[in-house]
């Protein structure tokens, strides 16, 4: 701790040495100064540009007063004012915006920026028609480009794609993908794709309660927007061994006017306490009854596969039951359920 409160001091120090002699250019291997229009490359440990520069800073810390256009590569690098170019080091700040790219675990720009910022923590204040690629992305306003990594986070518009495990944004009008995404408003070209997708203007969140050949008794919960939803099921079926079924899966609602609809989906179940799964596909009509309550029912494919042949009972009924070893079949079947729609 004393060594760095030394070195800060110690810089601080060269700094008012500096803005004492600014007029003045100081060339040296631990310091390098340059006043406003000294457009040479400062190679040192400490580069201090007090105005605007042009060229290279190459060393442990680099200052620029106000714009500056070229390559920063240290440990630091900060700018007061523009950047037109790249700043490589642990630790990238622009008081303006950059036109270039920043790449280090921390990127910073204030104000407007077009470019990349490659980091662990990337940080966007105004509005920018970049990328950001790193483990946190953070644009405070709007984004023109994409979002890659672990937390994606923008409080106003994203018109490109948010790529991560968790998504949020104010406005999507792109695509989210990730395992939680959450929007507060939803535009027409904008898709969240994710284990659970969570939009409060336009988004779809529905309850359903119905019957399959396999499971007189299933309730689900269905969040997510109407073109791509997630679906969580559990299931009952008293005559099997193992009663219980849980898992879930995806459904689409694909219009037909204001009454009619298409709505595929498709689940993976597990009977709970064994090692028995499903896989079922549906093509369902569904019926809006009313706003909130709608009636889905159509034909169904049931994949079963099991470790003994004979922890299945008989479905409740079926169509058509093709078995291709002792633990496989196929049963072609029918599902039907009520569904109230609570979105609106």
């Amino acid at each position: 701790m004393k060594t760095i409160i030394s070195l800060t001091l110690l810089f601080a120090l060269v700094l008012q040495l500096a803005n004492a002699q600014e007029e003045r250019p100081i060339y040296t291997v631990a310091y390098n100064h340059a006043p406003d229009g000294f457009n040479y490359p400062l190679i040192g440990f400490v580069n201090h540009a007090v105005g605007d520069h042009k060229g290279a800073q190459i060393g442990f810390v680099n200052t620029n007063g106000g714009d500056f256009s070229g390559a920063q590569i240290s440990f630091l690098n900060t700018t007061g004012g523009d950047l037109d170019g790249a700043q490589i080091s642990f630790v990238n700040v622009t008081a303006g915006g950059y036109s270039g790219s920043q790449i280090g675990f921390i990127n910073t720009a204030v104000k407007e920026s077009s470019g990349a910022q490659i980091g662990f923590v990337n940080t966007l204040v105004k509005e920018s028609s970049g990328t950001q690629i790193g483990f946190v992305n953070t644009a405070a306003q709007y984004l023109g480009g994409a979002q890659i990594g672990f937390v994606n986070i923008n409080p106003a518009k994203v018109d490109g794609a948010q790529i991560g495990f968790v998504n949020m944004t104010k406005s999507l009008e792109s695509l989210q993908l990730g395992f939680l995404n959450y929007a507060d408003s939803l535009k027409d070209n904008g898709v969240p794709i994710g284990l659970l997708s969570i939009v409060r203007k336009g988004g779809y969140k529905a309850i359903e309660f119905g019957f399959t050949e396999m499971h007189p008794v299933n309730a689900s919960f269905k969040i997510g927007v109407p073109k791509l939803y997630t679906t969580f099921n559990a299931s009952y079926n008293p005559d099997l061994k193992d009663e219980f079924a849980l898992g879930g899966g995806f459904g689409s609602i694909l219009a037909m006017g204001n009454v009619f609809y298409v709505n595929p989906e498709a689940i993976f179940q597990n009977q709970v306490g064994s090692n028995n799964d499903m896989v079922r596909l549906s093509l369902n009509l569904g019926i809006a009854l009313s706003q909130k309550i709608h009636l889905v029912v159509g034909p169904s494919a049931t994949w079963v596969q099991s470790d003994k042949y004979n922890e299945y009972v008989e479905p409740n009924f079926y169509f058509r039951r093709d078995t291709f070893d002792e633990n496989d079949e196929l049963f072609l079947g029918i599902n039907a359920a009520l569904r109230y729609n609570f979105s609106y």
